[in-house]
């Protein structure tokens, strides 16, 4: 068989060994690192759930929400969970629900969007809470995955965003405010015609943003006041045109449904957090709102994103989500958890060798008797498919016995035919010759090898020793 002409080079073989040694460790350290990691960070208290903003067991009067967990359990009776995973994984929960994003920090990607889909259609429902956020990036992955018809959108180049956004631009408001301040605007206009808000009469917010893009399935529900505007510059945030600034009046509160489902967008996540619940009417705005949307949904379950909140480096709770996310979004995918445990069974397979070698390797049909040291070598080059080691072992192997046997001064293929040349004929020589050039050639180049390839030289080999 002669040498494939698609043969790349390869590294030393020192140098290959060490390669797989150490990608080795580094793959099964970083396995370790990230099964460890979450449970060694709890131990230090880095990072813990009832101190972030916005989580509903932080019980700061200026950054917590437990106040609002507190009301949804004990006033509305509702079953209220966490989610520190990801939002691919709220479909796993098997029935319908209420899912509440409060003031997101980080990012969400395509595929959470795509569960969203499915979670619309079953007849679940979505608030998102934002200001200065990440909210906008659930709206722009809605807005990708979904027609213009069902869901408002404009073209970007190649792409397509919401054309409902937050503004994330400063809401100030001098007629309908708190205590004088434009900065804690008072939402007093309610659209809704008493079909959600029965009892809520003045709503404060907290440094707010508007809501843009009105149009298509999108309802205004509650607006700001005429001599409302928003603003970049937080410095001096009182009305200049000149600077880009714009006039209301604004959205604060919209709804748009989508497929069975309904998403609301409130523009402040500040009216939920315990130094705020209890002011004006906002106590019973929570309460009304969450009780519509569970009787639209028909359901008694509301969960609460976590897993968006600002975790630091050190959380526990973000490694958790970025672990678990992936594997019960592989694990609930209608399309992907079938492949599943295919993935797990190549993955296991790939790092673990399992059972003896076949019965047609070379190892088990070539044996060096009484070497037991080179023998276990070879075996071990053979089921790490490094077949131009083996090759190279053994071939050294033969050049001492061809020496030994025929007393030559050093192994070189001229002599050893010269030695030959008055036993053998001419087709016999040129036979030899053949296969000690290509052993030679294929040792000598120090090239990477397939097993096809292997299994010729080793013919060749196993001839040579038999025959001279």
């Amino acid at each position: 068989m002669s040498e494939s002409s698609d043969e790349s080079s390869g590294p030393p073989v020192a140098e290959v060994k060490k390669k797989g040694k150490t990608t080795t460790i580094i793959v099964f350290c970083f396995v370790f690192i990230i099964a460890w990691m979450p449970l060694a960070i709890s131990l230090t208290g880095v990072g813990d759930v009832d101190t972030m903003s916005y989580s509903i067991y932080n019980e700061d009067p200026y950054n917590g929400c437990s106040q609002l967990r507190a009301t949804l359990q004990g006033i509305g009776g509702f079953e209220v969970h966490p989610l520190i995973s990801s939002l691919s994984v709220i479909n796993g929960i098997n029935r319908n629900s209420v899912l509440c994003v409060l003031g997101p920090t980080l990012d969400f990607s395509i595929i959470e969007a795509s569960a969203l889909i499915d979670f619309f259609v079953s007849g679940s429902s979505l608030i998102i809470a934002d200001d200065f956020g990440s909210g906008n990036r659930i709206l722009d992955n809605l807005a990708l995955l979904l027609p213009p018809e069902f869901f408002p959108s404009d073209p970007v180049l190649f792409t397509r965003i919401s054309a409902i956004r937050f503004e994330q631009r400063l809401l100030l408001d001098a007629e309908s405010n708190d205590d004088g301040k434009p900065l804690l605007p008072a939402i007093t206009s309610f659209n809704d015609g008493g079909a959600i808000f029965q009892t809520t009469q003045r709503v404060v917010m907290n440094y707010a943003t508007g809501i843009s893009g009105i149009g298509g399935n999108f309802t205004s529900i509650a607006t700001s006041s005429v001599n409302s505007w928003v603003t970049s510059d937080w410095n001096d945030p009182a009305y200049d045109a000149e600077r880009g600034d714009t006039a209301g009046p604004f959205t604060l509160i919209g709804m748009l449904r989508v497929a069975n489902g309904l998403i609301v967008l409130v523009s402040d996540p500040s009216i939920f957090i315990n130094d705020m619940i209890n002011r004006a009417d906002n106590l019973s705005f929570a309460l009304e709102l969450f009780t519509y949307l569970t009787e639209q949904t028909n359901t008694n379950t509301i969960i609460i994103d976590h897993n968006h909140l600002a975790w630091g480096p050190f959380s526990p709770v973000l490694y958790v989500g970025l672990v678990m996310g992936q594997i019960t979004y592989l694990s609930t995918n209608w399309l992907l958890a079938p492949l599943a445990p295919i993935m797990a069974i190549w993955m296991v397979r790939k790092w673990i060798t399992f059972g003896r070698p076949k019965e047609e390797e070379p190892s088990e049909v070539y044996r060096l008797r009484g070497q037991t040291a080179f023998r276990a070598e070879l075996s071990r080059y053979l089921r790490g498919e490094q077949y131009d080691d083996a090759i190279q072992i053994m071939f050294t192997q033969l050049k001492r016995e061809l020496v030994r046997k025929h007393s030559l001064r050093g192994f070189d293929i001229t002599r050893l035919l010269a030695a030959k040349s008055g036993s053998l004929p001419e087709r016999e020589l040129a036979l030899l010759r053949s296969d000690l050039e290509a052993l030679e050639k294929a040792t000598a180049a120090r090239r990477r090898i397939d097993r096809g390839k292997f299994l010729d030289l080793f013919w060749r080999l196993k001839r040579i020793r038999e025959k001279h």
